[in-house]
């Protein structure tokens, strides 16, 4: 790997000011443990005093194979069952989740609505925020089949995506994925509110030669600069892959790094009810060990 370059930008001021966060939506399920997501949340709306919503994204009631197989009296007796476990795991996580709203003393609002609903993206489309976690291949999913592409791909708002079994962090330090494409400044413009609060923010620039878009004569020095201009503590880093897996080295660097968030644009479409990705994108999506906030 070629030597890495590095630029600094120093704080402007009298900077203007990124616009703070005001309403953050959580989405679980009743298939996982939410508690380590709705502490993330919870951890971010009482940083920046924002209103909480959860959406619970209410799982169909599962039969077992003889419960199948039930005749006249026994349907109803087997539904209601079926229906009446749903709102126990509703109620329990529903629990969790007005503990974290008293602890953190957040105003809140809960939604419920069904597991396979087509529309979860509209609940994220009013917030500042939308946090989501990533399917755990090892166990129960987190969220309907393509919960988190979708809110990605058709939401129109920054979703933080958290990594199986993830816990509650400060975002202190923060990795910015930078190419210059309108996705990456789409992404960086989202971030705004967390960047100027981190204590230190990196901006990766891999390969900048080959990257997307007009990166100037030194690239990520205007990057740097804009950043540095509304209170970011930032710092600018350029390397090469050497043919390296860009995806998976903006990972281990992000974790080099330290960083309790990867900021990134996402590459990709919608097509025919077809959610398609960009390699790095994918990779992100699926192989990140740190929450990731995505923005297109």
């Amino acid at each position: 790997m070629n030597p890495t370059q590095r630029t600094t930008a120093s704080l402007v001021d009298d900077a203007p000011r990124a616009a703070s966060i005001e309403e953050i939506v959580v989405f679980v399920d009743g298939q996982t443990d939410p508690t380590g997501i709705m502490e993330f949340a919870g951890v971010l709306a009482q940083e920046y005093d924002a209103h909480l919503t959860g959406v619970f994204m209410r799982p169909a009631p599962a039969v077992t194979p003889p419960e199948m197989f039930a005749r006249g009296t026994g349907i109803p007796r087997v539904i209601e069952a079926r229906q009446a476990e749903v709102e126990g795991i509703e109620a329990n996580h529903r629990a969790v989740f007005d503990d974290i709203v008293r602890r953190n003393a957040l105003g809140s609002e809960w939604r419920s609505v069904p597991y396979f609903s087509s529309d979860a993206a509209v609940h994220a489309r009013y917030a500042d925020l939308a946090v989501v976690a990533r399917p755990d291949p090892a166990g129960q999913t987190a969220g309907p089949p393509g919960l988190v592409e979708s809110l990605v791909l058709t939401s129109g708002r920054p979703v933080i995506v958290l990594p199986p079994r993830s816990t509650a962090s400060r975002l202190g330090r923060i990795e910015v994925g930078w190419n210059a494409g309108r996705e990456a400044v789409r992404a960086v413009a989202d971030a705004l509110p967390l960047l100027v609060r981190a204590a230190a923010v990196e901006v990766l620039i891999i390969d900048p030669e080959r990257s997307r878009g007009d990166h100037g004569p030194e690239p990520g020095a205007d990057i740097a600069r804009y950043l540095a201009r509304h209170g970011a503590k930032v710092d600018v880093r350029r390397l090469s892959s050497d043919s390296e897996d860009v995806g998976r080295l903006l990972l281990s660097q992000a974790a080099a790094f330290g960083a309790d968030l990867l900021v990134m644009g996402a590459y990709g479409h919608a097509r025919l009810n077809e959610l398609i990705f960009g390699g790095v994108t994918r990779t992100a999506l699926h192989d990140a060990g740190l929450p990731v906030l995505m923005s297109r």
